[in-house]
């Protein structure tokens, strides 16, 4: 592995797309006066002052929060840590990261020139959620199973669900859309939705309790911790690990409601509903109060329409009295895919245009539906330089027996660059072949089936818009975060000092340069250190002095050996490189990464690290686990 990477070969690529791309990136980071914020369901990006950008993010969060407490975060923690002890998880599990809340813009809403509206995020999520969702998604395929009820997964489903209509032109639709349904689910209305599941699956109390702990969480705004209003904790959050199962539970005891009066002719996904009916329409008014009463009295909010022969629902628009659906987008919203010369796995821009054919044929019922909307996809795909020709193709039904999933692959994701000269998948496939020959005993493990290479991208625009933004808004705020560099060294003597007056460095990696003074020849040492340097420099010193601790690094084994021979020497020392240690929300120690790089690219400056070093874990993320806390 070294080998591959020390003999790694780049290349220029030079493309009218990618220096197109470069430039944007150089506009985005050089322009400091405005934020880009996405908008909730487009594509689109709007500009937006921090102040305002502020105002709104405070608006959103002081209609439905108010500051916690002091030791509420603590509180939390320390639940979650009993169930993680309880299942004997703890030495995997991360304590929760606090994570900056931020909104989105609904650009799609009436009147947004005029009074923008904006989707509140939380991305702190506990852990626990994935355990949570596990036992959701299993208790929600048993009551979809058992009740037979419209719980929609994707579009397919709703359209197989209106091509079961019989006499459709005889109909018409009521569709409605639970408002802020996330954040609207109280902790009475989810127990609810169990009790009602455990008719169909057993539930344990364990598990209750897992389901309910996870929804304990606080939103973070410019490190201040905030709760519901509601005196709990309780929250189902956009984008927690379990938020998307939680919605489909408690709308299948929503549904299960319904389902009494309506039959099988009232489906949902997660927040929007759908429903047909052959009544009068005084009759369908009716229906309406009847369906926005059960939805009340859960303390949830709908807004709804009725005695409509066209709707536009997810990504689809179906038509009763034609007996036809089409593909639908958004007003507003641009369609854009990634482009050919983008630097993505060839993989990925190959499949790219025949999966817009099938997916705009699977939307529409016919070659005239699909003919119709053909058109806006096939110059999306002109503009992002594919030369592929938009054809219909019938869905054909597949009764071949699908793949089962196989949990034995151990993938290899190299990132993917243009720039990249070398091979890297096939020259590591050829090393697992070499290392794991047909006669050793872990061949059954590493092998061309069992280990696939599955290449990642670079960082995307969204990613350095997001960057951006997020420094932008430091520096408006007035928020950063003391400067490491700018501390001053409190040595004595300050002519004593490692680092000539910048000892107090910290989340560096270092070198030392160990000299001989009787034929002046150097060896060459590089470390790293969460804390302060001047530390870790002090630890190295002492295990230079007590004998006990001459084995505890490297370094100071050879200074030892020096000693023993009594060879005079002098240590100088400097910082060769900064990073982040282990972030819990990320799961990423560029720390420790960034020194096995130096370790492996520049082995001139570490003549006296080891190989062993190399596959070592992170050792800061311990101070993460629930196990340490």
């Amino acid at each position: 592995m070294m080998n591959i990477i020390q003999t790694t070969t780049f290349k220029p690529v030079n493309n009218n797309f990618l220096n197109s791309l470069n430039k944007d990136v150089k506009h985005i980071k050089n322009d400091s006066s405005k934020l880009l914020i996405p908008a909730d369901k487009t594509t689109n990006f709007y500009k937006l002052e921090p102040q305002k950008y502020n105002e709104l993010l405070e608006q959103n969060i002081t209609k439905s929060y108010k500051k916690a407490h002091n030791d509420t975060a603590q509180k939390i923690q320390q639940e979650d840590k009993k169930i993680t002890v309880k299942l004997g998880i703890d030495d995997r599990v991360d304590i929760t990261a606090k994570k900056e809340a931020f909104i989105t813009l609904k650009d799609h809403k009436p009147n947004f020139a005029n009074k923008p509206t904006c989707r509140l995020i939380n991305p702190t999520k506990s852990e626990i959620g994935k355990i949570s969702k596990q036992i959701l998604d299993r208790i929600n395929k048993k009551v979809v199973a058992a009740t037979k009820i419209n719980q929609w997964k994707n579009t397919s489903s709703v359209i197989k669900w209106f091509n079961s209509i019989d006499d459709r032109d005889k109909h018409n639709f009521i569709c409605f859309d639970i408002v802020e349904f996330y954040p609207s689910i109280s902790q009475d209305l989810l127990n609810k939705a169990l009790d009602f599941a455990s008719i169909y699956d057993k539930i344990t109390a364990e598990e209750r309790n897992i389901i309910i702990q996870a929804k304990n969480s606080l939103l973070t705004n410019k490190q201040q911790q905030w709760q519901k209003k509601s005196s709990s904790t309780f929250d189902v959050t956009m984008g927690s690990f379990d938020g998307a199962e939680t919605c489909e539970l408690v709308g299948g005891f929503l549904l299960s409601q319904l389902q009494t009066k309506f039959g099988d002719k009232i489906g949902l996904y997660r927040d929007d509903g759908l429903a047909v009916t052959d009544t009068t329409p005084k009759m369908t008014e009716n229906i309406k109060k009847e369906i926005c009463r059960i939805f009340k009295k859960h303390g949830l909010q709908i807004t709804i329409e009725a005695n409509k022969q066209v709707v536009n629902f997810l990504d689809v628009t179906l038509n009763l009295s034609e007996k036809t659906y089409c593909p639908y987008t958004k007003p507003g919203d641009n369609l854009l895919y990634v482009h050919r010369e983008s630097n993505h796995p060839p993989s990925i821009t190959r499949n790219i245009p025949a999966g817009i054919n099938r997916r705009i044929s699977s939307l529409s019922s016919d070659q005239n539906a699909f003919d119709l909307a053909a058109p806006a996809y096939q110059k999306a795909l002109d503009e992002s330089g594919y030369n592929y020709k938009l054809t219909f193709e019938p869905p054909v039904e597949n009764n071949r027996r699908k793949n089962r999933p196989r949990n034995d692959i151990l993938w290899y994701n190299p990132p993917f660059s243009k720039n990249v000269n070398t091979n890297i998948g096939q020259r590591f496939l050829s090393l697992i072949n070499r290392c794991f020959h047909k006669d050793h005993s872990l061949r059954k493990i590493f092998n061309k089936n069992k280990v696939k290479i599955s290449y990642s991208c670079m960082p995307n625009i969204k990613q350095t818009i997001d960057n951006q933004n997020k420094q932008k808004l430091r520096l408006f705020n007035n928020s950063t975060t003391e400067n490491e560099e700018s501390k001053p060294c409190n040595c004595r003597k300050k002519d004593e000092c490692p680092l000539d007056g910048n000892c107090l460095q910290a989340a560096v990696i270092y070198q030392a340069k160990v000299t001989r003074t009787d034929n002046n020849t150097h060896e060459t040492y590089v470390g790293l250190t969460e804390n302060d340097f001047k530390t870790r420099y002090r630890n190295h010193t002492a295990s230079f002095r007590n004998i006990a601790s001459r084995n505890s690094t490297e370094l100071s084994k050879y200074v030892w050996s020096l000693k023993d021979n009594n060879i005079n020497h002098v240590i100088t020392w400097q910082i060769i490189a900064r990073a982040k240690p282990y972030n819990s929300a990320s799961k990423r120690c560029n720390l420790c990464l960034l020194e096995k790089f130096i370790i492996i690219r520049e082995p001139h400056r570490c003549t006296l690290n080891k190989r062993n070093e190399l596959v070592s874990g992170c050792r800061h993320r311990k101070k993460s686990l629930q196990r340490s806390n």
